[in-house]
């Protein structure tokens, strides 16, 4: 039985596919947490989804992301992995704005246990060009659930570095979570990568690394520990090993500032 991050993964997982499918692949550019799982290895798991849209109209995307969520065979494919039912947010509650539209619903185990999660789209002004790719999502997060890999456009590791930093230093309440992410993007190289790119001169690395400070283990244990499965949370899930990353992370961002 999956757990209850699988099942939220798991239904991003379904809830993009099907969108993919029913629309022009290019018209939406994943990011944040769930880029990092499905594109660079990261294990942890996210409570949302978050997409840039880069055309299309309100309408347009309103009337698909409800008519995927709504759908009975959608459901019933979302069965097998003892998501009993989508309750759906209120539609007419949920915003929908040319620059945020939101998507929230509760997925139902078979116990009858909630588990709320959305997908979130934000409007871009421009097209993302080189920063984003359109790649297959890592079959290694796709094989658990016996599903395919599919092709996605989502934000390159340099690109998610300069996001992260933005978000480290720009959230009205700091989230450890920012800092798990840039360590896996510092582990993987694409930091250095954005450094050579001269993709950080811009980036309020100052700001972040204040901001960083100001986390402690209670912040990490709340914000990712309980979002790892068992093995990550024996490599990631110590005090420890926060510190390691705090220092992993701000060494980084003190080289640039």
């Amino acid at each position: 039985m999956l757990s209850d991050i699988q099942l939220r993964e798991v239904f991003h997982f379904c809830f993009l596919h099907r969108l993919l499918q029913i629309s022009d692949i290019n018209l939406y550019v994943l990011k944040g947490g769930v880029n990092l799982r499905f594109f660079f290895g990261s294990p942890r798991y996210s409570e949302d989804m978050d997409l840039d849209v880069v055309a299309g109209s309100v309408v347009t995307l309103k009337k698909n992301g409800y008519k995927i969520l709504e759908d009975s065979a959608f459901q019933r494919s979302l069965r097998v992995f003892d998501i009993a039912a989508i309750e759906v947010n209120d539609p007419a509650k949920a915003k929908h704005t040319e620059t945020t539209q939101r998507f929230g619903c509760s997925l139902i185990r078979g116990s009858g246990v909630r588990l709320p999660t959305k997908v979130e789209f934000s409007r871009r002004a421009d097209d993302p060009g080189d920063t984003a790719a359109s790649e297959l999502v890592d079959a290694a997060v796709a094989l658990p659930y016996r599903k395919l890999a599919f092709r996605c456009r989502h934000y390159t590791g340099s690109a998610a570095v300069v996001q992260k930093i933005h978000a480290l230093a720009g959230r009205a309440v700091t989230q450890a979570r920012d800092v798990f992410d840039l360590g896996i993007l510092i582990r993987g190289g694409y930091f250095d990568m954005a450094v050579r790119k001269g993709a950080l001169k811009r980036a309020p690395v100052q700001q972040a690394i204040a901001c960083l400070m100001e986390l402690r283990w209670k912040h990490y244990d709340g914000q990712v520990a309980e979002y790892l499965d068992d093995d990550s949370r024996q490599e990631y899930g110590s005090r420890k090993s926060w510190v390691a990353l705090q220092n992993l992370v701000f060494e980084s961002l003190q080289d640039h500032a």
